[in-house]
């Protein structure tokens, strides 16, 4: 059925006539030129050398740079095979230069080699030395430092250091620079959203399935994470939170692995997940297959406090209600990696997710025309289930041409979701004795959503030499939604009857074709990055039901611009610039209204503008392990949630309006401190002035501003090379959004992990939220006709045993990733 819908959706596109064949045409076109630049050699002869280590055993893997004498210019490029042999074929007569290098070796150089036409030279065997540097009487292997300063990102280097081992990924996010965890829930300097990639691949997952499988994924696996809060232009122009980036670590192991995983958390309800990874290796393919099981019960304890003022008075609104909800999801991973060549890989990915779930509702809402003073109460109730399937393909290629790093790479990706939303409200109306005085009324929403996402992508990478690079791509989205509402009035019989004037149908179809490139090139301690991405949009939203349609085609362009300076050793500076975009959610641009209850309900806005945001920022770093930065961001027509008050119906709508504008200025200091030998902290503060200008578009007429901070301290114990304690405590200052003022909150974590069987096993046993201080949230709106205050609960002390197991070869790299439709795939409510 799946595979069906792929290949009708492929011949609908390459039927249309102009548009899309050009863009096909371009993207040929940029491929087969990159193949026949790097490809135009004349023939010639042979070289043949063996490369050893310092011990004469072989090395394979090197990397081997053929250079044109004079100039050094690059020619060819190759890695050792695993008995060291290295061959060069069809090399035109010349002079030339042999380059090899490998890690934890010095680069070595050979004397001139002079090649006749057609002959075959057998050079003499290469020993690389070992790199090492003297300093007084100790030898000092070379490191990475733990904290490096790019010029597009930070980067926390884990492999090797102490943060290596005893934590999961999500608890190694905490100590990296600018990031806080909220309930799991990421944040970059004090923004939310963040995209999370693994190996430079979209996770494309919803953030409670991104906090699994960062807690499923072990401390020891990783080689660092990198931090982009100015992403270049390769990525795509949406979003303003900024990314994180995990790196794996890369080895070519052979064999196979299996990892077992099982967390149970008891809160006020209990929790609990389990699942298993595979990998495979040889020398042609590597295989990877995951399967996670999650069955959950949670809360919301929901209190609104909210008036309504009209000419006649002021209508004072009180509601209390209590949810209880289950989920169980069923989320699966294959992918598989084939070697067609030294330097060619074709793969493809299969993803998915199968979940459904369900929850009950209870609540009294009650009504005064005076404080203190009861006129009536609606007394309510909601059973809803659901049901949600995604199911996503990926083909994807890549061509390594040389050792310096040119490279194609292409991925087509397809994807299919389809969300089932059913619900069930009684309201009951009750006088001031709590006597039901009228009939209730009864009503029953059914929705069903379906989205397809195709995209095809490719990218092209091309070093010039060790200063000087260039990048460039193509992209093309296209996106098809249908949303269908059926709300149903019981009727006296107790039948259901299909209401068509709130019943809706919704389709909404998007294009984005896009292109980009990227030129780095470095001055000595001086280095610039420039790029400019380009990006046409084309959309129709169409309202079946109230005959309206929305069409939109604009074409924005996205410059970014890095510079870095290496002051010294202990100093360097940074200066970024970038230009980005964030459309609105596919479900946010329906126009019809959903109906909560009878007093409250949202509906979508066909209107919604993009916005724009232009970021600017500054960062300075001591010795590659303190940072500071600083940054402002301006974002027009700011998307954001706007609560409506009706002084006729005394209800309440919640929608999403485009503000004036959206002022964002960010300081971030990053503190690393060892205690002791076995004591280290990661230390973080963040603080942020946000600034709202509001509108009429906005339904609100007035500026919100404040000054707000975020601090958050970890500390990791270690005892023995087995066992480790960490400690979390992090605070939350009065923050506003949008039109919602926040109130502060704060929280502390305690866990102690332990490893046994050779570190195969590993037990952990955690307390969030000791204190339970973070379930309580308090946020509130004042209104141009009244105010909206909320408190709300939910199940934040959880008390979590978690338990791991691998075994077989523990050194293969797990074949996690996904390339494509990240933009696309972030913008579905999952």
């Amino acid at each position: 059925m799946r595979i069906a819908a792929l290949i009708d959706d492929i011949k609908i596109y390459m039927m249309k006539p102009k548009k899309n064949k050009s863009l096909l045409l371009s993207i040929i076109i940029i491929l087969v030129s990159a193949w026949g630049t790097v490809y135009a050699q004349s023939g010639g002869g042979k070289l043949h050398a063996v490369v050893v280590g310092q011990d004469n055993s072989p090395l394979g893997a090197a990397s081997i740079s053929l250079l044109r004498s004079p100039g050094d210019i690059p020619l060819k490029g190759t890695l050792s095979k695993e008995n060291g042999d290295i061959e060069f074929v069809e090399v035109p007569s010349g002079k030339y230069m042999m380059q090899v290098s490998a890690v934890g070796y010095t680069t070595y150089r050979s004397t001139e080699i002079t090649l006749k036409a057609g002959a075959i030279m057998s050079l003499d065997t290469i020993r690389l030395q070992a790199e090492t540097r003297v300093l007084g009487e100790a030898q000092v292997v070379g490191k990475k430092p733990l904290i490096e300063s790019q010029i597009d990102k930070i980067v926390l280097n884990v492999e090797n250091s102490v943060l290596a081992t005893g934590n999961n990924a999500l608890e190694l996010l905490q100590k990296v620079p600018g990031v806080t965890l909220d309930n799991k829930k990421i944040n970059l300097r004090g923004k939310s959203n963040v995209i999370i990639m693994i190996d430079g691949k979209p996770t494309y997952l919803s953030a409670d399935e991104v906090s699994r499988l960062l807690e499923n994924t072990a401390s020891n696996s990783i080689a660092s994470i990198e931090v982009l809060t100015n992403p270049p232009a390769k990525y795509d122009a949406a979003g303003n939170a900024g990314i994180i980036n995990i790196k794996t670590k890369k080895n070519t192991q052979f064999g196979s692995n299996v990892s077992l995983n099982f967390n149970l958390g008891q809160g006020k309800y209990t929790k609990g997940d389990g699942g298993f990874l595979v990998n495979h290796r040889n020398n042609w393919v590597n295989l990877f297959a995951s399967y996670n099981y999650q069955n959950s019960l949670g809360f919301n304890d929901l209190t609104i406090d909210r008036s309504v003022r009209d000419s006649v008075g002021t209508t004072y609104f009180n509601s209390d209600s209590y949810s209880k909800f289950r989920y169980r999801g069923h989320n699966f991973k294959f992918a598989a990696d084939f070697n067609l060549g030294k330097q060619e890989v074709l793969g493809f990915v299969v993803n998915g997710n199968v979940s459904n779930g369900n929850s009950t509702r209870h609540g009294d809402n009650l009504i005064a025309s005076e404080k203190g003073k009861l006129d009536s109460v609606v007394q309510g109730s909601n059973f809803s289930d659901f049901t949600y399937h995604y199911l996503a393909y990926n083909l994807n290629y890549k061509k390594t041409f040389d050792t310096l790093g040119t490279e194609l790479t292409a991925n087509a990706d397809y994807s299919y979701s389809k969300n089932n939303d059913n619900s069930t409200v009684k309201n009951r109306f009750l006088d001031p004795n709590w006597a039901e005085f009228k009939l209730p009324k009864i009503f029953r929403n059914d929705m069903l959503s379906n989205t397809k996402i195709l995209v095809f992508k490719t990218d092209f990478v091309h070093p010039f030499d060790k200063t000087t690079k260039l990048e460039a791509g193509l992209k093309y989205s296209r996106v098809k939604t249908d949303n269908i509402l059926i709300y149903e009035d019981q009727n006296t019989a107790g039948e259901f009857v299909r209401n068509e004037k709130q019943s809706n149908q919704f389709l909404y179809n998007e294009n984005i074709a896009a292109a980009y490139f990227t030129l780095n090139k470095s001055f000595g301690k001086f280095s610039v990055q420039a790029g400019l991405r380009v990006e046409n949009t084309s959309s129709l939203g169409n309202s079946i039901t109230l005959g309206q349609q929305t069409k939109r085609n604009y074409t924005d362009f996205f410059p970014t611009v890095f510079i870095q300076q290496q002051i010294n050793d202990n100093h360097k500076l940074g200066l970024s610039y970038s230009r980005r975009i964030d459309r609105p959610d596919y479900g946010a641009l329906n126009p019809f209204i959903y109906y909560l209850d009878q007093y409250t309900y949202q509906y979508g806005n066909p209107y919604l503008n993009p916005q724009y945001t232009n970021s600017y920022e500054l960062n300075y770093t001591f010795k590659e392990r303190y940072l500071l930065s600083l940054g402002y961001k301006r974002t027009n027509d700011a998307i954001t949630q706007v609560i409506e008050s009706n002084s006729e119906t005394k209800a309440i709508a919640q929608t999403d309006r485009n503000l004036t504008y959206f002022d964002y200025y960010n300081m971030n200091i990053n503190i690393p401190v060892k205690v002791l030998k076995w004591w280290t902290t990661s230390n973080n503060l963040t603080a942020f002035y946000s600034k709202y200008n509001f509108d009429e578009r906005s339904g609100a007429q007035r500026q919100l501003e404040k000054l707000s901070f975020q601090v958050s301290s970890n500390h990791d114990i270690r005892i023995g090379e087995t066992t480790n304690v960490e400690l979390t405590a992090n605070y939350f200052s009065p923050a506003v959004y949008g039109v919602f003022s926040f109130k502060s909150y704060y929280g502390v974590d305690l866990g102690a992990g332990k490893t046994f069987l050779d570190k195969k096993l590993n037990v952990k046993l955690a307390v969030n939220d000791i204190l339970n201080t973070r379930g309580q949230r308090r946020l509130s709106s004042v209104q141009e006709n009244g105010y909206y205050r909320i408190r709300n609960g939910y199940d934040s002390r959880v008390i979590r045993l978690s338990l791991s197991y691998r075994f077989g070869n523990v050194n293969i790299k797990s074949l996690d990733k996904r390339a494509g439709n990240n933009d696309e795939d972030n913008r579905l409510k999952k």
